[in-house]
């Protein structure tokens, strides 16, 4: 069997729901969230200049070379939220809640080498430190579950399976269609109407009710080793080797049933996506004075190879006909890299009573690049191009503070994420443009230390179900979403073996 590869319009900007695209899931793979510490998400993830903090490990990996002593740290919490989702005059509320392991790590620091015979440079600075990290966090999670409900007079999701099919009516085969349409056929959704065999049509005539489902699960993690070098307290370098993993699931249900109650059908299709890659990362800090820090990294692309499931199944009733069934599987495997990240950021320090963060990130969703074997290298061309017309390189600013009180820390941030599509692309209102407001407190002892985030997430987008044409052109019902999660995160860590 042949993969059969859709190619979608730039309007289905998020999420071409009930039938898999590429490049509409690489939107969900490709953007990163806010995560980390409970220390950093509280002041907003405004950490890429701020350092001795294990975010560092994949937000700047210069960071860790503030650290002075070892240190474990570990971070968890829940994550919930609602999709509010409107669609043909309907407005539908379906949440969702999980735990999560935000993030875990090691670092382990040096004695100041500076004080060591040998160890400096000929230069008038010194190595100071050298720092050693090893660290689990997750970048980006996946869950949230849509529903819609509405009663559509003017085409159906049937129509659309059935206007596929006409393309080459003959030929209905998984090697030629989709497993939506190819179900439709085999369970008499799509069928012949006319003597002649000429033309198939739809067996759900309009109008027709909808209610449709779709969940997606998951995250992308990544596992990094980092090396940081203190330069007489001055300048600080790290380098990172990060090993992400990903696990993304969609499983979307659609129905539909006549206005006389007497034809219907559900069609589920259930996607599954993972795989391992590699990237690396450089950062530098440099403070030119007491008050002051700055800071930049870059990350590499994320180079992933990744395996691909596909379950589609389709249950009709037609009238007096008996309940037919079908089941489709197929499985892929291909290459995947998503684009280059680059931060630059600042922090000001107010003696001993905490800080201000700023930090600006860059995203080219543009560059994001599949890649499939063999013959369907052309297939993946065709992707690539998708990608590059409807997404854009991409901003996000975060903002951040912590106030410092003795053992004390009060902390509180923003973070804005500008829309990944290009302009005109989007619906205006609804171009998944995203934002943080968090909120923190902690608790920093000698050897102890806990912290308490609160972060929320707002972000509204649109996607079409299907787009089907007739003469009248091309149809393309719109879903319009409003998005809310709430996180609590919290960190607890131990510092070790202080060196002086």
């Amino acid at each position: 069997m042949t993969k059969v590869f859709i190619l979608t319009g730039l309007l289905s900007v998020t999420a071409m729901s009930w039938a898999q695209t590429y490049e509409n899931d690489a939107f969900k793979m490709m953007r990163p969230d806010l995560t980390g510490t409970a220390r950093s998400l509280g002041a907003g993830g405004a950490f890429s200049s701020v350092g001795a903090d294990q975010s560092a490990i994949l937000q700047n990996p210069a960071g860790i070379a503030l650290y002075r002593s070892h240190e474990f740290a570990i971070s968890g919490g829940a994550l919930w939220g609602t999709t509010s989702s409107s669609y043909l005059g309907n407005n539908i509320d379906q949440s969702f809640s999980k735990g999560m392991l935000s993030q875990a790590g090691l670092v382990f620091a040096t004695k100041d080498l500076s004080r060591t015979q040998g160890m400096s440079f000929n230069n008038p600075n010194k190595l100071s430190r050298v720092v050693v990290g090893i660290g689990f966090q997750k970048v980006a999670d996946f869950n949230r579950s849509d529903k819609i409900y509405g009663v559509n007079t003017q085409n159906s999701y049937a129509q659309a399976l059935t206007n596929n099919l006409n393309t080459n009516p003959y030929n209905i085969n998984l090697d030629n269609f989709d497993i939506p349409s190819v179900e439709a056929y085999q369970t008499y959704v799509s069928d012949w109407t006319d003597t002649n065999y000429n033309r198939l049509s739809s067996r759900i005539p309009l109008p027709v009710t909808q209610v449709g489902t779709v969940t997606t699960k998951g995250s992308l993690n990544d596992i990094n080793l980092t090396l940081g070098f203190n330069v007489d307290n001055t300048v600080y370098l790290g380098f990172g080797l990060g090993v992400p993993y990903m696990s993304y699931s969609r499983y979307a249900s659609f129905f539909e049933r006549n206005g006389s109650g007497d034809s219907s059908y559900t069609s589920t299709y259930d996607y599954t996506l993972s795989g391992v890659g590699v990237n690396g990362k450089f950062g530098i800090i440099v403070k030119p004075a007491a008050w002051v820090r700055l800071g930049g990294s870059v990350q590499t692309p994320s180079y992933f190879r990744l395996n691909e499931n596909t379950e589609g199944s389709m249950k009709s009733n037609i009238g007096a006909m008996p309940t037919l069934y079908a089941d489709t599987g197929s499985v892929y495997r291909f290459s995947y890299s998503n684009p280059l990240n680059a931060t630059f950021g600042a922090s000001f320090y107010l003696k001993q009573w905490g800080f201000i963060s700023v930090d600006y990130e860059m995203n080219d969703y543009s560059h994001t690049r599949y890649r499939f074997d063999g013959s369907d290298r052309q297939y993946s061309d065709l992707e690539n191009l998708n990608i590059s017309a409807k997404y854009r390189l991409a901003s996000t600013v975060r903002a951040g503070a912590e106030f410092a009180y003795k053992t004390l820390r009060l902390r509180a941030g923003f973070a804005w994420s500008q829309s990944p599509f290009k302009s005109g692309v989007a619906v205006p209102g609804y171009d998944a443009g995203r934002y943080n407001y968090t909120a923190g407190i902690g608790y920093r002892g000698s050897r102890f230390f806990a912290d308490l985030a609160y972060v929320h997430t707002q972000y509204k987008d649109y996607y079409t179900p299907y787009s089907y044409t007739d003469a009248s052109g091309t149809q393309e019902p719109g879903v319009f979403n409003n998005f809310r999660s709430n996180m609590i995160v919290a960190t607890i860590g131990f510092k070790f073996g202080v060196n002086r």
